[in-house]
């Protein structure tokens, strides 16, 4: 079986694995786990910020910062279709009690006159106080893509005009750094914190990171524990993890080369739309076809390929570490029998 679903879905090669072998262990929780400490240190390095802390997940390492940057009752500007608001659980409000403010964007890019709109309302005794700009980059439901630059830049520089913070989920951020060619501290060098994932692209079993100041990860840590996320030998989690920042950056590129040639073949199919893939994620769109998402998922599944169903009309492909070559002409050999 050929699995498309997710990037969450690689496994980790046999170097990987080794690492966890030889990694030298102490209990995280007391700070004193030098394998998770080398990690944190390296996160924050290629990042370009202060400190690092180790999670357990994304939406755990996104949750973790939001706490840190709210207190209950403040609000938070965020895009309508981005992870934060569609697939982690509601915790802004659930957990920290935040209220969300929502931005329609353009597959996920925000318009800076919506956003300095917010923030920049003024007072009125029934409104909340928005604290927190949330942006995602690469955006999932945009179809993976890339937010610019100078986009991420008005935008932060419009929250930190009006007394916010920005919190940037970057799931995919080192998918974006490599198919821009763009450090990735520089991508992020105006925001105050970032998530990201190393259980996608990057190939690991477990985990992800949050980096910010050292104040702001000093604060993260006391979170992290109050939502169960300490760990004690967590260097079975951070060896991998550092194996991955060393060595599975670069190779995103295969992934998106593979993304690239799924969009063209699907692309020759009429009627059929999909976003432009930046990245590793090739969103699709059969509203104006004689065919449903049902439809598409089902015909690939006979064909041995798993798909994500994400609405009547819409379905996504994710490319990553572990699908082959050979995996990809398969796929494409599958699509105009799919909608034949």
């Amino acid at each position: 079986m050929i699995d498309l679903r997710s990037d969450t879905f690689t496994l980790p090669s046999k170097e990987m694995i080794e690492t966890i072998l030889t990694a030298e262990l102490g209990d995280d929780v007391w700070e004193e786990d030098p394998t998770v400490q080398e990690l944190e240190a390296l996160a924050a390095k290629i990042l370009g910020k202060e400190a690092g802390l180790l999670v357990s997940s994304g939406t755990q390492g996104n949750l973790v910062a939001n706490m840190t940057h709210l207190n209950r009752g403040d609000g938070v500007v965020l895009e309508r279709e981005s992870h934060i608001n569609m697939y982690e659980v509601g915790g802004l409000s659930q957990i920290i009690g935040a209220y969300p403010h929502l931005i329609e964007g353009d597959n996920g890019l925000m318009d800076p006159k919506a956003v300095e709109a917010a923030f920049t309302r003024g007072y009125n005794v029934h409104w909340v106080d928005f604290k927190l700009l949330c942006l995602e980059n690469t955006h999932n439901r945009g179809g993976g893509r890339i937010i610019p630059k100078e986009n991420i830049d008005t935008l932060s520089k419009i929250a930190h005009e009006n007394g916010a913070s920005v919190h940037l989920d970057g799931a995919r951020i080192f998918n974006a750094a490599v198919a821009t060619g763009m450090d990735t501290s520089k991508i992020v060098e105006n925001i105050d914190s970032v998530q990201f994932c190393l259980s996608k692209g990057l190939g690991c079993p477990i985990g992800s990171l949050i980096v910010g100041s050292e104040e702001f990860i000093h604060q993260a840590r006391r979170n992290r524990k109050v939502v169960g996320g300490g760990m004690r030998q967590a260097g079975i989690i951070a060896a991998p993890g550092i194996y991955a920042l060393n060595n599975m950056i670069d190779r995103l590129a295969e992934d998106h080369k593979h993304a690239k040639m799924i969009e063209k073949t699907l692309l020759e199919i009429d009627d059929l739309r999909v976003k432009p893939v930046d990245t590793n994620i090739a969103i699709v769109d059969t509203s104006q076809s004689k065919w449903t998402a049902a439809d598409a998922r089902d015909g690939f599944e006979k064909r041995g390929i798993k798909v994500t169903y994400l609405g009547d009309h819409i379905f996504r492909m994710v490319t990553y570490f572990g699908i082959t070559q050979e995996d990809i002409q398969l796929v494409i050999s599958a699509i105009p029998e799919v909608f034949s």
